[in-house]
């Protein structure tokens, strides 16, 4: 029999949220915070980022 996984062993689980997509007007899981063109600090998830070519707030230089 397999010996229990103690926490510290356990996998790093990523913690994802929820969040209102402004673009497509949906929760999504895969939002992540974005600037539009006045500089306001939105929600868009992966295809709204894709299709409008936006760069999530933590990946700008």
């Amino acid at each position: 029999m397999p010996e229990p996984v103690q926490p510290e062993q356990r996998p790093a689980i990523p913690r994802t949220g929820i969040a209102w997509c402004a673009w497509h007007e949906a929760y999504s899981n895969t939002a992540r915070p974005v600037r539009d063109t006045s500089g306001a600090r939105l929600f868009a998830c992966h295809s709204c980022r894709q299709a409008y070519d936006l760069t999530p707030i933590a990946d700008q230089p």
